[in-house]
C-alpha cells in the first residue's frame, strides 16, 4: 500500500498538464469526468467557449449545406444543390440524430 511521497506519478516524468503546475480540488463524483473533459480540452488548446454543444454542431452541418450551396457547381442533372438524394443520406442521419438525441452520441445541452 502507497503511503504517499515521491512515486512514479506525481515526481518521475512531470505533469502531463500543459498549462503548469495543477492543485488539488474538490468536484462532485457525478461532474468529475465531464469537468476532466472540458479541463483537458482548455489544456490542450482546443476553443471550448460553446457551452452548448449540439447547438454548435447544428450549427456546423448547417453552414456546411450552405457552403456546399454556395459553391455548387451546376452539371447536366441539376441547376442547383439537392440535399435529400441518396449521397447526402448519412449527413441527414446524422442531423436527424443530433436534433432528436444528442445524448446518444454523448453530446449534452447544458442549457436543459
Amino acid at each position: 500500500m502507497n503511503k504517499g511521497g515521491h512515486t512514479k506519478g506525481t515526481w518521475g516524468s512531470g505533469s502531463t498538464w500543459r498549462s503548469g503546475p495543477t492543485k488539488t480540488i474538490r468536484v462532485p463524483i457525478a461532474l468529475e469526468t465531464q469537468i476532466m473533459e472540458y479541463a483537458r480540452a482548455i489544456d490542450s488548446g482546443i476553443d471550448v467557449s460553446h457551452v452548448n454543444t449540439d447547438d454548435l454542431i447544428k450549427k456546423a452541418i448547417d453552414r456546411y449545406i450552405e457552403y456546399k450551396r454556395l459553391n455548387y457547381h451546376p452539371n447536366q442533372n441539376s441547376k442547383q444543390l439537392d440535399t435529400s438524394t441518396r449521397a447526402w443520406d448519412e449527413l441527414r442521419k446524422f442531423q436527424k440524430l443530433v436534433r432528436e438525441n444528442p445524448q446518444a452520441l454523448g453530446i449534452y445541452d447544458t442549457c436543459e
